[in-house]
């Protein structure tokens, strides 16, 4: 079980910014991509769609989809489950106490980031390792999707988490698990596109993210005085082109991890680069 039985989605022609709840309890929220919008709804609401593009007099509806929600998923689990000491939990299980770990609840809605993906659980593995090792005051989360990963890095203690997504309904998305988290005094989520990133002053960056837009920021080459940076969501051949593109970087491969295919790597900065200053 999930949210969400059924996911009604009409395709129109334009970018339309709406928020969750414009049209009423069915509507979950709407995501732009590539010049047009996507509508979801838990109910089919096909003569309300086209009576509120008559009035707004702009775009035109292209094709509606019906799914179950686990497909759009893309069969992700949806369930508990455990990485390290993370216990991730849907907003809609039950849970009880828990004495030995980090809870974290998650409502991913319509966004993909059940947390369940091998690149998720990678990124887990390694923040959790990170901050055994170290002591972070600072993390950005690139392409932070439902939050998770930015939940994660503050629930382990980091003073200041920023998070952000290009997707607009990510955006929500996250703000509402960092709210049902209790996190809200240590995790910000913004809208910004990875390349556009100002991560300067980060203690770790985390980019699970497709390798076009890993590849766009890794250009840049600003991570003056980040400490770790994991790169994830990258396939074997993909994670060897990033490795060239940073291979004068003063940065040593930390750990590479791989799972059905994806790899995370996990960049440390070399040890007598690291400022001490602060």
């Amino acid at each position: 079980m999930g949210p969400y039985e059924k996911l009604f989605i009409y395709e129109i022609s334009d970018e339309i910014s709406l928020k969750a709840g414009s049209f009423g309890r069915d509507f979950i929220g709407c995501w732009n991509e590539g010049g047009s919008s996507f509508l979801f709804f838990s109910q089919d609401r096909n003569r309300e769609v086209r009576e509120w593009l008559t009035r707004q007099g702009r775009g035109e509806l292209l094709s509606l989809h019906v799914m179950d929600y686990r497909d759009w998923q893309a069969g992700e689990e949806l369930k508990s489950f455990q990485v390290e000491k993370f216990l991730i939990v849907p907003s809609w299980e039950p849970v009880g106490k828990v004495d030995d770990g980090v809870l974290i609840r998650l409502d991913p809605g319509v966004v993909f980031g059940t947390g369940f993906h091998p690149t998720t659980r990678a990124c887990l593995k390694t923040l959790w390792d990170i901050c055994q090792r170290d002591t972070p005051q600072r993390v950005l989360d690139i392409g932070t999707g439902t939050g998770i990963l930015a939940i994660a890095a503050a629930k382990l203690g980091v003073r200041d988490v920023f998070g952000i997504d290009h997707n607009q309904l990510a955006v929500e998305t996250a703000r509402n698990n960092v709210l049902l988290n209790g996190v809200q005094d240590r995790v910000t989520v913004t809208r910004g596109k990875a390349e556009s990133v100002e991560f300067d002053g980060a203690d770790v960056v985390l980019a699970n993210l497709h390798f076009q837009a890993i590849d766009a920021f890794l250009r840049r080459e600003k991570f003056v005085s980040t400490c770790w940076i994991v790169l994830s969501g990258l396939l074997s051949r993909q994670a060897d082109g990033a490795l060239t593109t940073i291979k004068t970087w003063p940065f040593k491969v930390h750990s590479r991890l791989e799972e059905h295919h994806w790899v995370t790597l996990v960049l440390r900065r070399l040890p007598s680069i690291v400022s001490t200053d602060g």
